[in-house]
């Protein structure tokens, strides 16, 4: 990857569409995760009490259609509306509708599909998941980011349902439903961005219980969920408000005051963001200790997260203290030359996380050329604009100066010493 190619990440992840998916810790003990496991969303308790209608038809985007809809004629005037396999052919018909574009369409063929599977299998049918997997692609497609969630919640209550809320099979929903929340909150998709970002953290710690619990306090797939907390603590760090005032509060979360008490309990979380991502990292680096199948040196790779999440939070001191060791660790476990400058053989910009979206024909678009020194202290200094695309948009230019201005860096290293570093040159990226 050339210094180019790199800046490109650590632009975008440091400034404009930078996501997350690595940890901190907070502990599960007492925490709820979203919604309650005991009650579907409110939006399918309405669904399940309304009639199953047949859609109005529209106009057929394909022979695949067509096919689908004879069939479902055909089986509905043998076994009725609700017949059973009914939903497999209404599968295919909105997948068909889907691939076409006609996302409202197939969102009502995919609802009439689980309906029907409910009526034959039951409530709690798992068979249910690809026809709602389906509406949420629909959804995101037409940008019914709030149904979407309902969907995503509704997903997570029944897996839940059907294992129980601790069982190590909710791993996979968890996960998913995690990255959505942390997604959502960077995209600034749904109502309250905030509750996004107290889901999340309530479901990595939901997952961080679990794994702990049925596979031991070191099982190296700890570390996945516990770089799912230190991201969500960034994020609950660094919350500003909401990028315009929230009209709507999800019906998920209940009604009355649930919207002052989430609030109450987001000021709790951003009060201990920093000890959770510290305390998360400390945890990553005793599992990588402890387990004897964890990749070589990683533990004091994890030693260099510290250092960093000292850094981002003006700790200085501690963060020098912390690459100190980290580097002398990283000679002591085996770490190759190529690994220890990978990690310290240039500056690296803060926060390390990794795009979990990113649309590389869009970002080509607009990007800035600008050189730069950083300090031993992480700072960037001497920053100047070399080229810009589009060269007569100002706009572009400031933002990257203030970027810079504000950001802060992992210094070089040379022989386990900061040192200054001068004439970076990078290309930043942005839509």
């Amino acid at each position: 990857m050339t210094q180019t190619d790199t800046s490109n990440a650590i632009a975008i992840g440091l400034m404009f569409t930078a996501s997350a998916l690595l940890c901190g810790s907070v502990s599960a003990e007492g925490i709820s995760a979203v919604g309650n496991a005991g009650m579907p969303p409110d939006a399918y308790i309405e669904a399940a009490s309304k009639p199953l209608k047949k859609p109005r038809r529209q106009l057929r985007p394909s022979k695949a259609a067509d096919e689908y809809r004879a069939q479902i004629e055909e089986m509905e005037a043998e076994y009725g509306a609700y017949g059973a396999g009914i939903d497999e052919q209404l599968m295919g018909l909105g997948s068909a509708l889907q691939r076409s574009g006609a996302h409202e369409e197939a969102i009502s063929e995919f609802r009439r599909a689980m309906l029907i599977n409910r009526v034959n299998e039951g409530l709690y049918s798992l068979n249910q998941v690809p026809m709602i997997e389906r509406m949420i692609e629909s959804q995101i497609a037409l940008n019914h980011w709030e149904d979407a969630n309902d969907n995503q919640e509704y997903l997570f209550w029944l897996h839940a349902k059907n294992y129980g809320e601790k069982d190590p099979r909710m791993l996979p929903i968890i996960n998913q439903l995690s990255h959505w929340h942390l997604q959502a909150y960077i995209d600034e998709k749904g109502a309250t961005l905030f509750e996004h970002l107290i889901d999340a953290t309530n479901l990595y710690a939901l997952a961080v219980d679990i794994i702990s619990h049925n596979f031991g306090a070191n099982d190296l797939r700890l570390v996945e969920a516990l770089r799912g907390l230190k991201a969500s603590s960034y994020y609950l760090a660094t919350y500003k408000g909401e990028p315009a005032e929230a009209v709507v509060v999800n019906t998920s979360f209940g009604g009355g005051n649930m919207g002052n008490e989430r609030r109450a309990q987001l000021d709790q979380y951003r009060m201990k963001s920093f000890s959770s991502g510290k305390t998360a990292i400390t945890r990553i680096m005793d599992v990588y200790q402890k387990n004897p199948k964890s990749p070589p040196a990683a533990s004091a790779k994890a030693k260099v997260e510290l250092g960093d999440w000292y850094m981002m939070f003006n700790k200085w001191h501690s963060a020098r203290e912390t690459y100190g060791q980290a580097y002398q660790a990283l000679w002591d476990n085996g770490a190759t030359n190529q690994e220890i400058d990978a990690i310290f053989g240039r500056p690296a910009a803060l926060p390390t996380l990794p795009l979990l979206d990113e649309d590389r024909e869009a970002l080509a678009n607009s990007y800035v050329t600008v050189s730069y020194d950083v300090t031993a202290f992480g700072k960037a200094r001497n920053i100047k604009i070399l080229n810009a695309q589009p060269s007569n948009k100002v706009s572009i230019r400031s933002r990257v100066r203030n970027v810079l201005k504000r950001a802060k860096f992992r210094p070089r290293f040379e022989n386990g010493e900061p040192v200054d570093t001068t004439g970076i040159v990078q290309r930043f990226v942005f839509d």
